[in-house]
């Protein structure tokens, strides 16, 4: 037996309910609503199997009928971000593997499959610090009088400090970056990244966004993201922006989770050029390439199709079509299709739409 099955199989049962909540948690809505539309949205973001193998662990934990449970859970949906909500359904999992040995024992044996073993040591590279809910407004306030200073010496375009080099901006400018990451709460994550992000500048430019980028990707929230990545904008204009963009294609093997490098990916194309070069079009595809929905994919694949040379687009299209008709629900692969019909004569067009029923 591999030392990983080993450590595994001997957790505790606390250290077990803490591992499957670990899991779970950033599905718990689609899992407590447990609907067909629920269902969809999560298999765009987790991926067919991956959705497969949480429900299956939710299912396992559902089969007891504890009511406590169901609750601590409805409060995870309602506040996700709440560590002390967090711990609460922890404590409920912990008393149910304590009632039921068994069902821990089969949990355990589950956990050490393959993919599930992959989802634990993602959810468990998160690396914010470990904060609760009285340390959020000390947090944010430390960050606001960095950033407030940084404001104060720098933001009306000077560089140069009193020493005559630009080192203490860049060091302040660093320092209320790294503190801005470490936010264990998404929103103030998103509305600290956001703040910050508009004023990385100077050599390490490149280096200082794709750190915020990877701690932007570990929000959970899509519309947070969201606000963080809206801030990137205005480094992807103008001078330079080809290496950049270049520089964060390269950095996206180094984005964990498939929405969050759609959500990336989607916001670059925005800034390229037509037609882009046979070197962007690899660096793009290869970015495409780590989203693990194939849902995303064909979103991703279309997105791109516009930006390519004759010769390429008529070959994307063909993978691009393959790739949809792949995907195994229905209502999905129609809505897949969509994304690329556009693209599509008449003929083909008309074709595709009986596919839908």
């Amino acid at each position: 037996m591999k030392q990983q099955d080993v450590m595994i199989s001997q957790l505790a049962p606390m250290q077990l309910a803490q591992t499957v909540t670990d899991l779970l948690e950033h599905e718990i809505l689609y899992l407590v609503v447990g609907s067909r539309k629920a269902d969809i949205e999560a298999c765009k973001k987790e991926g067919v199997e991956v959705w497969a193998i949480k429900k299956e662990l939710w299912k396992e934990l559902c089969s007891r009928g504890i009511p406590e449970l169901k609750e601590a859970s409805g409060d995870m949906v309602i506040a996700p971000s709440d560590q002390e909500i967090k711990q609460t359904l922890v404590q409920e999992i912990f008393k149910l593997f304590e009632e039921n040995p068994s069902l821990a024992k089969e949990i355990s044996s589950f956990i050490k499959d393959k993919e599930a073993q992959k989802m634990t040591a993602e959810n468990g590279s998160l690396g914010a610090i470990k904060q609760n809910s009285n340390d959020k407004i000390g947090v944010i306030e430390e960050f606001n009088r960095l950033l407030e200073e940084f404001q104060a010496k720098y933001s009306d375009g000077r560089g140069l400090d009193q020493s005559g080099t630009g080192k203490g901006k860049e060091e302040l400018m660093e320092k209320t970056l790294d503190l801005a990451c470490q936010i264990q709460y998404g929103d103030l994550r998103s509305y600290a990244l956001s703040r910050i992000v508009p004023y990385l500048e100077g050599p390490r430019k490149g280096e200082y966004i794709k750190k915020a980028l990877y701690f932007t990707s570990l929000i959970q929230d899509e519309d947070e993201r969201a606000t963080v990545l809206s801030s990137l904008a205005p480094h992807l204009k103008g001078p330079g922006k080809e290496e950049l963009i270049e520089e964060i294609l390269d950095f996206a093997p180094n984005i964990q989770y498939g929405d969050a490098k759609f959500q990336i990916f989607f916001l670059l194309i925005h800034y390229f050029g037509k037609p882009i070069s046979k070197n962007l079009t690899g660096k793009a595809l290869g970015m495409i390439e780590g989203i693990q929905s194939d849902y995303l994919k064909v979103r991703a694949l279309s997105l791109l199709i516009s930006y390519l040379n004759e010769k390429r687009k008529k070959e994307i299209i063909e993978e691009t079509l393959q790739l949809a008709f792949s995907l195994k629900d229905k209502n999905i692969r129609f809505e897949a299709l969509q994304f690329i019909i556009p693209y599509l004569d008449e003929t083909r067009k008309k074709e595709i739409m009986k596919t839908r029923y």
